[in-house]
């Protein structure tokens, strides 16, 4: 008899081998245990099927696909139990007062009550079980806030080694530095290209006259690569230091240049990149605190995983 225990959308999920399992009713039969916390079968497949909403039939119907979204369920369920014991052994905690805000910002995302509980059935969730994911995540952040403490911003030599070693990821081609007025109308095009030759200021007249976005920052675009919209490539025959161009028309309108900088091909600086590899650097310690965390969780807990019986869970799809 096939124990059928939950359609996600065009799938279902069940056992071929009826409802029992070692004398237990198989839905609740545990699955995975860490410490004193557990998950039964029937929370697992709730899991998966969440997991499996974002697959289409022909993936679902894949083993190596399936597979991955079962061992990403039971590496969540890890992940939430190791984090939930560290918090409670050393008194990390999450209260009431920023759960309660945290629900009520992501609420208020939503336009009426109505979408939001639409958008809890989609993911199968009660409202409960959100809230308690949604404070889950807050644990979560307070406990890895502690990962960044220990991280030790990186020296200036490490810095540079990375950049040495990771050259070829900064490398660009041919670049202006550039502003630009843009108008719908040839005309008037004409007129403001007649104000510059008469010294008016470009920054001035692209923030009084251009239809861009960037007008209102003085037209300025900024850096500018080869081969990134044909109608700025024309650019590139300018002089740097402020010289302009013609009237160009593209799909957009009547484009007037200013090239204030040009750059040869070749690599982004150091000093322009440290702010970037500065981050980089530290994120990587971050993930290795982390990693070295959880090893260290993980050996002092007390684990069991039944995949015998998760790998039991059959997954077909709706006709």
């Amino acid at each position: 008899m096939k124990l059928q225990f939950l359609a996600a959308g065009a799938f279902l999920l069940f056992l071929p081998t009826g409802c029992f399992w070692k004398n237990t009713p198989v839905a609740d039969q545990a699955v995975i245990q860490v410490d004193d916390r557990s998950m039964n079968l029937k929370e697992f497949s709730d899991r998966l099927s969440r997991q499996l909403k974002n697959f289409d039939a022909l993936a679902a119907k894949d083993p190596a696909q399936v597979d991955r979204a079962r061992k990403s369920v039971i590496q969540d369920f890890l992940t939430e139990a190791l984090f939930t014991r560290y918090a409670t052994n050393n008194k990390v905690d999450v209260s009431s007062g920023e759960w309660d805000q945290e629900v009520n910002e992501i609420r208020s995302g939503f336009p009426d009550d109505i979408s939001f509980r639409r958008s809890l059935a989609e993911e199968n969730l009660s409202l409960s079980e959100w809230r308690d994911r949604i404070r889950f995540l807050l644990l979560q952040k307070k406990v890895f806030a502690q990962f960044q403490k220990k991280a030790i911003a990186p020296t200036e030599e490490e810095m540079k080694k990375f950049y040495e070693e990771n050259k070829e990821k900064y490398r660009h081609p041919e670049r202006v530095y550039l502003r630009q007025i843009v108008v719908d109308d040839l005309g008037k095009a004409q007129d403001i290209h007649t104000e510059l030759k008469n010294k008016k200021k470009f920054e001035t007249l692209a923030t009084k006259y251009s239809i861009a976005p960037e007008g209102k920052n003085g037209g300025l675009v900024g850096w500018i690569e080869r081969g990134s919209l044909d109608v700025f490539d024309k650019a590139f025959g300018l002089s740097a230091g402020g010289a302009t161009s013609q009237v160009l028309e593209s799909t957009y309108g009547f484009h007037i240049f200013k090239v204030e900088k040009k750059e040869p091909a070749g690599y982004r600086k150091f000093d322009d990149l440290r702010p970037v590899i500065r981050k980089i650097l530290i994120g990587q310690q971050e993930q290795r605190e982390y990693t070295q965390w959880m090893d260290e969780q993980l050996r002092s807990s007390r684990v069991s995983i039944n995949r015998d019986l998760i790998n039991a869970l059959k997954v077909e799809t709706r006709d």
